[in-house]
């Protein structure tokens, strides 16, 4: 039985006689967008209260500018629009219930934090990447746990790219083709030692 807030164990995803090849969580890095929009609210937030801005009015303006840059990628996400508008019902409930603004934006800053420090959790303590001799997984969980797995069998091209933060900090993306429908391992983000992890794929008598 796994219970909730326990991470998964190898015993728990690998089958008898599967031999690990690679297993690691993600780079530090990929807290960052969480990290980085919980501190563009809170910006924001400051920036909206200060009554006089003499003195610091480009700073406030280039702050701004820089904090909406970071927060785009919550509006752009398909996936993270019913998260938007949950926030908003939420901000509308609060308002009728007569919160005031500074209250609201006390709010809205501690839902932020809450939601980095979960994804910190599931970074630090539930979040792996395998390869083993037969397959690759990603294993996932908090509340409840899920395990994303692709036969090396069916991988037909590989691709590995850096991005630049990633040549900087040290992680990598590695993208996966398989024979027939798309897959749930089409891309595997953060990786740490990606060109180890390319190399273990490719080496893999079960992907020729």
């Amino acid at each position: 039985m796994q219970w909730l807030f326990v991470p998964l164990q190898d015993a728990d995803v690998l089958v008898h006689g599967e031999r690990v090849l690679y297993r690691s969580r993600r780079h530090w890095a990929a807290v960052l967008p969480e990290f980085v929009q919980f501190v563009a609210v809170g910006f924001l937030l400051l920036a909206f209260g200060i009554r006089d801005t003499a003195g610091f009015g480009g700073a406030v303006f280039v702050g701004s500018v820089a904090s909406a840059a970071a927060l785009w990628p919550l509006v752009r996400d398909r996936r993270q629009r019913r998260h938007l508008v949950g926030a908003a019902l939420v901000v509308f409930l609060a308002i009728s219930a007569g919160l005031s603004i500074p209250q609201l934006g006390a709010l809205v800053l501690v839902v932020m934090a809450g939601r980095f420090v979960v994804r910190l959790l599931r970074w630090a303590f539930f979040q792996r990447t395998y390869l083993t001799d037969r397959r690759v997984m990603e294993v996932d969980g908090f509340v409840g746990s899920k395990v994303n797995s692709m036969p090396l069998s069916k991988v037909t091209d590989v691709m590995l790219y850096r991005p630049p933060l990633g040549e900087v900090l040290g992680y990598g993306t590695f993208r996966v083709e398989s024979a027939g429908q798309e897959q749930a391992l089409g891309r595997l983000d953060y990786l740490i030692d990606p060109e180890r992890f390319h190399d273990l794929v490719v080496a893999s008598p079960s992907w020729r």
